[in-house]
């Protein structure tokens, strides 16, 4: 399943969720989108992205997609990720802008030479398919892996299948049941019910180095 919803810029300093809505302004939230207009049409390319996020799901301002759109993209055109892989979703779900997938795929591929975990996984999710793009189970992997080296988990359990099915790598079946844990530790749900079938068709010993191998990674990828 691709992620529908749309990213919010974490290195900004703003709180999203939980603010009053369209039509519930304050004073204080007139002023703080006036001021994030005036950076967007200055050219900052946080603020047209803040601006497109805030039209998208009616934050502060009437709900309106096509104006989501047209924010977005010129966010995207100075090579910001996270807005790159925003318009990419408009595209993907037909949100202000008719659905392309083509152009999905143009998005998402920017997004994730960015190494945006997000664009790679949903770049691998149209390669699995074939939308937007020939299908190409190699190219899928490709993608789910690079995603699920940086710990997302529905990648981590995208790349699990392919492992254990033989879908664009070598099958695996513990290589497959590592990438099962790690994504289950993180309480991705169809993981968590894929470890107890895993486990029945594997012996002690593949069990056990799957849990050597998760343990590893998570060492390797131990944050400072």
């Amino acid at each position: 399943m691709k992620l529908n919803g749309f990213l919010v810029n974490l290195g900004l300093a703003f709180v999203l969720f939980g603010q009053t809505l369209y039509g519930q302004q304050n004073p204080v939230e007139d002023a703080e989108i006036a001021n994030t207009r005036a950076k967007a049409e200055r050219g900052e390319a946080d603020a047209q992205f803040l601006l497109g996020y805030y039209y998208a799901v009616g934050q502060s301002v009437a709900k309106d997609e096509a104006e989501a759109v047209k924010w977005y993209r010129k966010a995207a055109e100075q090579n910001l990720a996270a807005a790159e892989f925003n318009l990419g979703s408009c595209y993907d779900n037909g949100q202000g802008v008719a659905k392309n997938m083509a152009e999905a795929v143009k998005w998402y591929r920017k997004a994730a030479d960015q190494n945006l975990a997000e664009a790679q996984f949903n770049l691998g999710v149209c390669y699995k398919r074939g939308e937007g793009v020939a299908q190409n189970e190699v190219e899928a992997a490709k993608w789910y892996r690079k995603a699920a080296e940086q710990n997302h988990a529905n990648a981590q359990f995208n790349l699990a299948l392919c492992c254990v099915r033989a879908q664009g790598v070598a099958q695996d079946d513990v290589e497959g049941y590592k990438w099962v844990l790690l994504s289950s530790a993180q309480d991705f749900e169809q993981a968590k019910n894929s470890v107890t079938k895993l486990e029945a068709a594997l012996s002690p010993e593949q069990i056990a180095e799957g849990k050597r191998r998760a343990n590893n990674w998570l060492k390797q990828h131990k944050k400072s």
